[in-house]
């Protein structure tokens, strides 16, 4: 059997969120709290394909004070932790609109500023740490569920930095999910980055097959499903990848049929979200089980492993969708001929009589 693949890469649209806070500190003023911008989603553990952040997730965020005169470009390491990895929920308890808000009310100061900082969710798998020196927030031993519909789109969001009540001011308006109606609700944006990829499966017939069935029984592919993420000043990075179970393409128990029409592709199950890596052969590796009829003949089952290093795709990167379009071929059925040479048999004499 051939396969042939063909990829084609395309960036996610980086989502934006938003929240509300308060303490009791003589050092900040009560007239003014700190809220965050957030737009209303869908629920769904599957990977975020929309602008618009869920109310469902909960995301952390860490907030840094700056002396007045002090930048966060320039003196990161001097910042005074203000918000401590902070859970921030949806909540339309304080607006019936719908905000994001952590549980405690947090005060913009009197001077200077705050720098804040976040990832989604909240609940990650992994081990999230913030080191303002270096300016980088680290997620160690995130680990990928094997299973799409329970994995986590782990996301960072890009650094506000020397903010400001007077600065955010008119940064929060946004659109309504439901009805793309313009709310009034202002404070902090906080726009979300995917850090995982995405890998689909779509498969085909080859042409000149259509009197032929191929049905896709099941899909699996092994991939580096753990890792570390370290995003220094907005920039992401994996490390320490390792492998964990393989992962698994399932269409809730129904098989896919390849599609007659050789310009079209089948999507196999849903999208599933490894970590960054770069391939190699025989290292990232695919399994497909697909079987095969023609007029109600069974003409059996086959399963084919794959490196899944090619040409058009040696990396997987974040924030970005990889398509492996599968195309099923077969091996025609030829004829040979020969003829085999005469034998060359006994000789017998026969003898005819005198009349």
């Amino acid at each position: 059997m051939k396969k042939f693949f063909v990829i084609a890469a395309a960036a996610l649209v980086a989502l934006a969120a938003c929240t509300k806070a308060e303490i009791n500190d003589a050092d900040y003023q009560k007239s003014k709290e700190i809220s965050f911008t957030a737009v209303n989603g869908k629920n769904t553990k599957a990977p975020l394909e929309s602008q618009y952040y869920p109310t469902d997730i909960p995301f952390g965020v860490f907030a840094y004070a700056l002396t007045q005169g002090q930048t966060w470009a320039a003196n990161s390491a001097s910042g005074q932790l203000y918000m401590n990895n902070e859970t921030i929920s949806y909540s339309t308890t304080e607006d019936a609109n719908g905000i994001y808000a952590p549980s405690t009310t947090y005060y913009w100061p009197l001077s200077g500023s705050l720098t804040f900082i976040g990832y989604s969710p909240k609940a990650t798998t992994g081990t999230v740490a913030y080191a303002p020196a270096t300016k980088a927030l680290t997620v160690t031993d995130f680990t990928v569920n094997a299973t799409a519909a329970s994995q986590q789109d782990l996301m960072w969001a890009t650094t506000q930095a020397d903010c400001t009540d007077e600065t955010v001011a008119d940064k929060g308006n946004y659109l309504s999910a439901s009805d793309d109606t313009q709310s009034t609700y202002k404070g902090v944006n906080m726009i979300f980055h995917h850090a995982l990829s995405q890998v689909k499966f779509n498969v085909k017939k080859a042409a000149g097959l259509d009197d032929y069935t191929i049905t896709v029984n099941s899909i699996t592919f092994d991939a580096y499903s753990k890792g570390t993420l370290t995003v220094t000043n907005d920039s992401p990075a994996w490390s320490a990848q390792a492998k964990q179970d393989a992962f698994v393409y399932n269409t809730n128990g129904t098989d896919v049929v390849a599609p007659n029409n050789s310009a079209e592709f089948a999507a196999f199950g849903v999208a599933n979200m490894p970590v960054p890596q770069t391939l190699a052969a025989a290292t990232q590796t695919f399994t497909i089980t697909y079987s095969l009829e023609k007029s109600g003949v069974n003409l059996g089952q086959k399963t084919v492993t794959m490196d899944l290093l090619g040409a058009q795709i040696t990396a997987w990167a974040p924030n970005t969708i990889y398509n492996y379009n599968i195309v099923i071929d077969l091996k025609k059925i030829y004829f040979n001929p020969s003829i085999t040479d005469w034998e060359t048999g006994a000789s017998q004499v026969i003898n005819v009589p005198n009349a």
